[in-house]
């Protein structure tokens, strides 16, 4: 293994050995996601900032608002990893672009999130034009995909807004990702929908096959993935897939031998993310571009995943 990846995975093991011991009532999955956001930018996890933004949003909120839990947890993470100077803008603007989509999506956490990407990336926008393209987008993917498309499809409609992709377009290449992803051997319909959205972000059919054909390598290979991570997979530039994938075999091996928490106390499927992302943060030629949010929203979905089935088993 190159050492700057080798680098690389000790920082991400550090940062969230850390993580565990200063946030452990995050969480693993939280744990996990503070490590790899810090990791991506090479520094320690900032703690006691992370908890003074949290702290702000809490007293600047109602108690009973959408940003407490998991998702102020998610939020204060990246919000940590940006500029001191814009951290109050920026959670300003969150809140002022939570109000305009409340007025047309359900509140929860996946909105709340969706805010926070419009207030990080459309800082010098219109805000009231922005949250219109989203939901036009967005009611153009429900009429095609009604069964399928939910609010975790929020985020990736408020990233083509605010990257300008037209509805025309949007009707076009999803069609072609769509029916071209669907013979991937992939389970999960909404997984795939969620793959082709943020494929379209990249906009080349060349990089759609790309895509699935790591996929489909990492099946090869018995190497499993978290469905809920397909759009962070969708914005990836797999180059060279295949060497990609052993790329991906070696980070989880020296994961496992670095810390055993890698090897028997995680999903095998997020920890193939985690690896996916190590690799991603290494490669100059990564458009890295939303990786972060794509990964909190990973999170997200996985949580959300594991309470309805934990619910589920309750129930039965």
């Amino acid at each position: 293994m190159e050492s700057f990846i080798l680098n690389r995975v000790n920082l991400t093991v550090d940062n969230y050995k850390f993580a565990r011991m200063e946030l452990r009532n995050d969480g693993d999955l939280l744990n996990h996601f503070a490590s790899l956001v810090f990791s991506h930018y090479e520094s320690e996890i900032p703690v006691e900032r992370v908890r003074e933004i949290r702290k702000y949003i809490k007293a600047t909120t109602p108690r009973m608002s959408i940003f407490r839990g998991d998702i102020l947890y998610l939020i204060s993470i990246l919000i940590a990893s940006l500029d001191k100077n814009i951290e109050e803008e920026l959670i300003q603007s969150m809140f002022e672009y939570m109000n305009l989509l409340e007025e047309h999506f359900l509140e929860g956490a996946h909105l709340a999130l969706t805010a926070y990407v419009l207030a990080r990336y459309g800082r010098d926008r219109d805000k009231e034009e922005i949250v219109k393209k989203t939901v036009e987008v967005y009611y153009v993917l429900k009429e095609k995909y009604y069964n399928i498309t939910q609010d975790d499809d929020y985020l990736v409609c408020a990233l083509w807004a605010l990257n300008d992709i037209e509805e025309a377009v949007t009707n076009d290449f999803v069609d072609n990702v769509f029916e071209h992803i669907a013979d991937a051997n992939i389970r999960s319909k909404n997984g795939i929908q969620g793959l082709a959205n943020a494929i379209l972000l990249n906009g080349s059919s060349g990089h759609m096959y790309r895509s699935v054909e790591f996929i489909q390598q990492l099946e090869k290979r018995d190497i499993k993935i978290a469905n809920q991570f397909l759009p962070l997979i969708g914005i990836l530039y797999n180059i060279n897939p295949r060497r990609n994938v052993d790329l991906v075999e070696g980070v989880i091996d020296e994961l496992c031998d670095q810390e055993y928490e890698y090897e028997y106390y995680i999903d095998k499927g997020f920890r193939t993310i985690i690896a996916i992302s190590i690799i991603a943060f290494c490669n100059d030629s990564e458009k890295k571009l939303y990786i972060d949010e794509l990964l909190a929203h990973g999170i997200l979905s996985f949580i959300n995943s594991k309470n309805k089935s934990m619910f589920s088993e309750v129930l039965n």
